[in-house]
């Protein structure tokens, strides 16, 4: 068993040696991911040379990674599953690389595995950073942020000022608004604003969930963005650094993070 596993490791370290040793030939499987195209096409998308596109080309063809209809280069059925493959994971790289000191020096343990490795749809962000002339930065624009959202789902283990007062004024717009919090969060809120929640748990857009443990992420996400905060490596939890995602993809990954601590937390229907 162990001579050919090495063998199955051996073909795949060639396979993926044939796109890190040569860009233009990540360049083409990436470019015809979504679709085929000419030469004249690749040429234009990828900033090569024709002449080096067909050798690259010539290449993927024998690796049966590509194949020709007309004057149309295609993927083929591996070829398309080797792509996705790779364009997550250059997704993944530029997506850690942009933010490197964050995403080192912050606990990743509140991001589940299998959305680690999705993490790529996050796509380009923007760090909101508190500093000593604005000490409120991130808060200021978190709240600035969800004016005019009309979905929100989100998860907090700590207790933010202003945080309960802004989600009833979106309550009260007519936003549809989901917030889970741990148990702590859950009593230091009841001792500030019981009569506020008791109110937002009686709007049909309102819905609140309690969940058990120690959670080390918050995160909010909307129909247009996804912010996200973490604990350092520390335990500590950096309430000045926030990460701001804003596309389709960003959204989708946060809900898929919100689905996952839903599916552990139980609603609270009425106070008792």
């Amino acid at each position: 068993m162990v001579p050919e596993m090495e063998g199955t490791n051996d073909i795949a370290e060639l396979a993926l040696k044939s796109f890190s040793r040569s860009s233009v030939r990540t360049k083409i499987i990436i470019a015809i991911l979504e679709g085929g195209k000419t030469v004249g096409e690749l040429e234009k998308i990828t900033n090569t040379r024709s002449s080096t596109l067909l050798h690259s080309i010539k290449d993927l063809m024998e690796l049966d990674l590509v194949e020709k209809k007309r004057q149309v280069y295609s993927l083929t059925n591996i070829g398309r599953i080797q792509a996705s493959i790779l364009d997550d994971l250059l997704n993944t790289i530029m997506t850690l690389n942009q933010h490197h000191k964050f995403w080192r020096n912050h606990d990743l343990s509140g991001i589940p595995m299998e959305l680690q490795k999705k993490i790529g749809l996050l796509g380009k962000g923007e760090i909101v950073k508190d500093s000593p002339e604005t000490p409120l930065k991130s808060l200021d624009y978190f709240l600035a942020s969800l004016s005019d959202s009309k979905e929100i789902k989100g998860v907090s283990p700590i207790l933010i000022t202003g945080y309960s007062k802004a989600i009833a004024q979106l309550v009260e717009k007519g936003s549809n608004v989901e917030i889970i919090v741990t148990n702590p969060v859950f009593k230091a809120i009841l001792s500030e604003e019981i009569d506020l929640i008791d109110h937002l748990l009686k709007r049909k857009n309102f819905k609140l969930f309690l969940i058990n443990g120690d959670i080390k992420i918050s995160f909010l996400v909307t129909e247009s963005f996804l912010n996200l905060g973490l604990s350092r490596i520390d335990g500590s939890y950096d309430l000045g650094t926030d990460l701001v995602y804003s596309g389709d993809r960003a959204v989708i990954w946060g809900m898929m993070l919100y689905d996952y601590y839903k599916s552990q937390a139980t609603q609270v229907i009425k106070l008792e």
